[in-house]
């Protein structure tokens, strides 16, 4: 069947501008209007496609009825299936898998009940569909079970929960659904420790072209909320994270350690626009090769900011992050968890020491072409920062030479900021290959202390051009106020 129209026409962008990311977000409101137009209205056509061939019919779904019917989302006949809970605490996996199979080409599916018992890892597939879940997949807590069974990612041994791949699919949850990942069971168990094994990203898109997740929500996640991998021109619009624990006490970071809300790796053409984060950790992390990403008003509540990174793990890979647009961005400390970065960039060492997920370097490559602008951060414990000297073995931090990834052209404007601390600009570039190309304008960040005002602005081996805006950073090897709270 030919479809007329791609979903996301917009974003095949050029490479070679800082600016071209800002179309993602300006194809988005286009994407999300197109959805009702990816089907030719040739009702034949549509009808031989309701079901995917492979369906298991074999199986019944009492739960589940299945019709076809006029679908603004398609703009004429379509698949329409409608997925009950089986309630009572039944596992719903089977059922909700079984229902992809049979409805996830050509077809809206709705799934309304209030709570779907997930028990197990899910891959689906869509095809030109709409999955609309006004309810929530409550995953099971059985720690043991999903460490044992989630599927791997490969990238830092993570494991992934729910992974959706296809083309041309929205994932809706219409303002009251989503995923509850249980993830304090989760918070208990990996306390004290970074990047515990085991432990599931919630929602991934593998694979994923021209899809738009929206209007969906991941609370309590059991590690990382969001990823998208190996995929191709996706929108994120409107969606919400919240990792809360009900242990432990304000500034324990450890107890929502991980679960950062939307990460991007070996994907380009990526937007997001309108995110809110709470938690603990990374808000958005730039992983290795993310290219053509553009986030626009989003708020960060507790954690560790947005992250370029961590990149240059691996030793002898080329990682890269290029055409970045960073716009409209907030970021507070939480009731639960202090502002430990704001925006943040984080190389690993030069050389490989340990093994991923917490040790490791060596990596080389570059990042390049970022535009970060119209910024406020509050009380955060460093506003703007880099380093290139990363581990995460906290017995390693030190002792080793920092590595060669390479960060240039980086355009920071339009900045309101106060720090905790004396530290308000922190660059710790390598010797190795020094920063080039970092540009602050309109950039205001006050220190939350005075008594140690030579490190309010640091730039450790960066080369400065005139009106690069750092006149006042100058070079600074001091250890006052550098722990940072585990992840630089």
């Amino acid at each position: 069947m030919k479809l007329p129209l791609p979903l996301l026409p917009l974003l095949a962008l050029a490479t070679r501008t800082v600016a071209a990311p800002l179309d993602i977000l300006d194809a988005g409101a286009a994407a999300l209007s197109a959805v009702e137009h990816w089907l030719a209205p040739d009702d034949s056509d549509v009808r031989a496609h309701l079901v995917i061939p492979d369906g298991d019919e074999s199986a019944p779904i009492p739960e589940l009825t299945v019709s076809q019917g006029y679908s603004a989302h398609h703009g004429g006949l379509a698949g329409i299936c409608n997925l009950r809970a089986r309630g009572g605490g039944a596992d719903d996996t089977d059922n909700f898998v079984n229902t992809m199979k049979r409805c996830g080409k050509n077809s809206v599916i709705f799934m309304n009940s209030p709570v779907y018992n997930i028990r197990r890892p899910i891959k689906i597939r869509l095809e030109n569909s709409v999955l609309s879940l006004r309810g929530w997949l409550t995953f099971s807590d059985d720690i043991d079970y999903w460490i044992k069974h989630a599927f791997d990612l490969g990238f830092q041994k993570q494991k992934l929960a729910m992974v959706v791949s296809g083309s041309n699919f929205v994932l809706n949850g219409e303002d009251t659904g989503g995923i509850d990942g249980s993830g304090q069971a989760w918070y208990d168990h990996a306390r004290g420790v970074g990047n515990v094994h085991g432990r599931p990203m919630s929602l991934a898109l593998v694979g994923a072209r021209n899809a738009i997740v929206t209007n969906w929500s991941i609370r309590q996640p059991q590690f990382w909320a969001h990823i998208v991998v190996d995929s191709d021109d996706v929108v994120y619009e409107s969606c919400y994270v919240n990792a809360t624990s009900t242990s432990g006490s304000y500034g324990e970071k450890s107890w929502l350690q991980n679960t950062d809300g939307i990460d991007t790796y070996r994907s380009r053409n990526v937007a997001i626009n309108n995110f809110v984060y709470q938690g603990g950790d990374d808000c958005i992390a730039l992983k290795p090769n993310s290219i053509n990403i553009a986030v626009r008003n989003a708020t960060c509540v507790g954690g560790t900011g947005i992250a370029f990174g961590s990149i240059a793990q691996y030793k002898g890979v080329k990682d890269v992050i290029e055409n970045v647009v960073l716009q409209d961005i907030k970021l507070y400390p939480s009731n639960q968890c202090r502002g430990y970065q704001g925006v943040y960039f984080k190389s690993w060492i030069g050389e490989e020491v340990g093994h991923p997920p917490n040790g490791g370097g060596g990596g080389y490559g570059h990042c390049r072409n970022v535009s970060i602008s119209d910024v406020y951060m509050e009380d955060i414990d460093r506003p703007i920062a880099l380093t290139a000297g990363l581990t995460y073995l906290d017995e390693e931090h030190g002792k080793h030479k920092y590595g060669t990834f390479k960060w240039s052209h980086i355009n920071i404007t339009r900045v309101r900021a106060t720090a905790t601390g004396n530290r308000a600009i922190w660059l710790d570039c390598s010797p190795a290959q020094p920063c080039q190309h970092i540009r602050l304008e309109d950039v205001v960040v006050t220190p939350g202390k005075n008594d140690h005002p030579e490190i309010h602005q640091v730039c450790n081996h960066v080369e400065h051009s005139k009106g690069d805006g750092l006149e006042a950073c100058k070079p600074n090897n001091s250890t006052l106020e550098s722990d940072t709270g585990g992840t630089m």
